[in-house]
């Protein structure tokens, strides 16, 4: 940004040859002003996670930040009226879609239903979880196998699984121990 401003700091007395100074200018000003603007919008959200207990539990997950916190207890709400770990996956619309023709049944990728914010924030805290969280990399190993081309199945799978430990922390009113996730029980329907 520094270089940048430099670069366009005469702009205002650019002659017709270099008018791109002060298209950069001025393109720079309104990014300064977007940027305030999302400043004071992060600030609110700050101030209304530390005084949301739901949110500061979520954030006990390593490499769960705010953002994330805020968007799933939006969206879950109640976690009670989930029964179980499928519905959530599906809500969520982590869940594969099923296609049966007669004898032939196979699944096909995720049904992409739900908030779209919160799928694309579970993913990108699931390639980031591998990193700084043993368990999430533990969960994208197991899925992956070592197999470089499962990597994209793993991170949904993934991601999915981070959504349904955060369900059933919310559900419980548990926070996360490095011993390993809540248990969750999958029942069918």
């Amino acid at each position: 940004m520094a270089a940048l401003q430099l670069i366009a700091r005469g702009a205002k007395n650019a002659g017709s040859n270099d008018l791109w100074k002060l298209e950069l200018h001025l393109e720079l000003e309104a990014m300064t002003q977007v940027q305030t603007l999302i400043d004071q919008v992060e600030l609110r959200l700050d101030l209304l996670a530390r005084a949301d207990a739901r949110i500061q539990q979520l954030q006990s997950i390593p490499g769960v930040g705010p953002r994330l916190a805020e968007v799933v207890v939006a969206v879950i709400d109640d976690a009670k009226r989930f029964k179980n770990a499928k519905q959530v996956g599906a809500y969520a619309g982590l869940t594969p879609t099923q296609f049966e023709s007669g004898t032939m049944s196979r699944q096909g990728g995720i049904s992409g239903r739900g908030n779209k914010l919160l799928r694309a924030l579970l993913v990108q805290v699931a390639w980031l979880g591998r990193r700084y969280n043993g368990k999430i990399s533990e969960i994208f190993e197991g899925i992956c196998r070592g197999n470089k081309t499962r990597r994209k199945i793993a991170v949904i799978a993934t991601a999915r699984r981070l959504l349904v430990i955060c369900w059933a922390m919310l559900r419980d009113g548990t926070t996360w121990h490095e011993s390993g996730p809540p248990k969750i029980a999958i029942q069918a329907n």
